[in-house]
């Protein structure tokens, strides 16, 4: 009782597929790799991919690491962090990620379950087939295999043929459906198409989602850099290199902001706040922002700083991990805007996290705050079911810092943004927001693609 959701190419909507299905059969997500900078935490304390946590909580589910038994994180200078089942293996070039991939496997197999709603990843390449993990659950477990096709950027009958002649023949048989997605127009001129692809393989047509304005589901990667909100506040955030975990902002998408990302200083002159969000790379993305000059501008602009843009906030950087964070560097000046030193350690934070004043998140960092000429804004108190007491956050003027992401969700993060910033957020909690997409979804789905025939591939 499975099924797996492919693609030809990425963001074709593969992830907005499972996370329906998912809610409608009652069954959990599976992704066995996801390169992502975007990641939440588990309640045991393991890091896995946001869009994989995203999908069990709108099914009903806790999120688990064996949800995505690999996460691998770009990490700058050619390098990966591979996460598996939950744990930092540390960083890895690519063909020493690939030359271990049979171990990682072995591993996979073991704990996979037939009871699942899979997601590929990117799209299935010829080049890539022995390396496919998706195509291994396939193989193995006798997997049938929908492709997601996104007709908006064209090509997509012939890319559906593409894929299913790149396969080898015990492989093309599993290719059992096809959905369209992101359409605009009259289903009728699809007909040809859809008959052409039908005659010509094992797939049949199950349905098409129209073309969407707004994304039915959060934003999962770097391609999905969205405009949010339509509120008066100008809200700016800089999209710097290996910049993370951006799909906490989608609180402002019910606020009295607008937010937009930007790349340029001119971008934020207009801006009634600027955000420093998560960063994979503190040392490239601190680095980016002073070539492009940024500094001056951001200290006479409000600022929010969350994670890893707080950290490069402070005075100083300091690398005890052994260069899982700064690389070769041992130690680099920040923006100076804060009296704080980040210490680097190999141990990572990894926990669904609560902080007095009502602040409620997730952290995923590495860094320690070392408070030098500042005083905590708040105190952790609460990591995954261990209470611990860890000053956290600085507030200095117009400028806040904040370890925890997914405070906006939160109705103390809410409280301070607005008495700090007059940024009133009106979402719900994090949790209660992903259901009622999620509900949406379903709804969306259950009218545009045949749900019952994807059902009896799926048992």
């Amino acid at each position: 009782m499975a099924v797996i959701i492919a693609s030809t190419m990425s963001d074709s909507g593969k992830s907005t597929i499972v996370t329906g299905l998912s809610k409608l059969f009652h069954v959990k997500p599976f992704k066995a790799q996801n390169m992502s900078l975007n990641s939440y935490a588990t309640l045991d304390y393991g890091e896995i991919a946001f869009i994989q946590a995203y999908q069990s909580i709108g099914a009903g589910f806790s999120p688990e690491r064996y949800m995505n038994p690999l996460l691998l994180k770009p990490s700058g200078n050619g390098l990966l962090e591979v996460i598996f089942f939950g744990e930092s293996k540390g960083l890895f070039r690519p063909q020493d990620y690939y030359s271990t991939l049979n171990y990682f496997w072995t591993e996979i197999e073991k704990n996979f379950s037939n009871e699942f709603i899979v997601e590929s990843a990117g799209g299935i390449e010829p080049n890539f087939l022995d390396k496919d993990l998706a195509l291994k659950v396939s193989a193995n477990f006798n997997v049938p295999i929908i492709l997601v096709l996104d007709i908006d950027r064209g090509g997509a009958f012939t890319s559906a043929l593409g894929s299913y002649l790149s396969l080898p023949v015990s492989l093309r048989e599993k290719l059992r459906g096809f959905i369209i997605n992101k359409f605009r127009g009259d289903e009728k001129f699809l007909e040809p198409g859809i008959k052409w692809v039908e005659e010509r393989t094992n797939m049949k047509y199950l349905g098409s989602l129209p073309y969407f304005e707004e994304p039915l589901i959060m934003p999962e990667d770097s391609m999905n850099l969205n405009e949010v909100g339509n509120g008066e506040m100008e809200v700016s955030i800089i999209a710097y290199p290996q910049m993370s975990n951006f799909n906490e902002f989608y609180a402002l998408n019910n606020s009295n902001a607008h937010l937009k990302f930007v790349k340029k200083p001119t971008q934020i002159t207009d801006s009634d706040l600027v955000i420093l969000p998560g960063s994979k790379n503190t040392i490239k993305s601190l680095e980016w922002l002073k070539s492009r000059g940024f500094t001056d501008f951001l200290k006479r602009k409000p600022v929010l700083g969350i994670c890893g843009g707080f950290q490069i906030m402070g005075s100083k950087m300091i690398d005890n991990s052994g260069g899982l964070e700064l690389g070769d560097v041992n130690q680099v000046d920040g923006l100076g805007l804060f009296g704080i030193n980040t210490v680097y350690e190999k141990e990572k934070v990894v926990s669904l996290s609560s902080a007095q004043l009502g602040i409620e998140g997730y952290e995923i960092r590495r860094g320690r705050i070392e408070y030098i000429n500042e005083e905590p804004l708040t105190y952790i108190t609460r990591r995954g079911k261990m209470t611990v007491y860890v000053p956290d956050g600085v507030l200095k003027g117009d400028k806040l810092g904040l370890s925890i992401h997914g405070s906006m969700f939160s109705p103390g993060g809410k409280k301070v943004l607005s008495e700090v910033f007059g940024l009133k957020i009106y979402a719900e909690d994090l949790e209660t927001e992903i259901k009622k997409q999620v509900d949406n979804l379903s709804r969306v789905l259950k009218q545009h693609v045949d749900v019952d025939k994807i059902y009896e591939l799926y048992i």
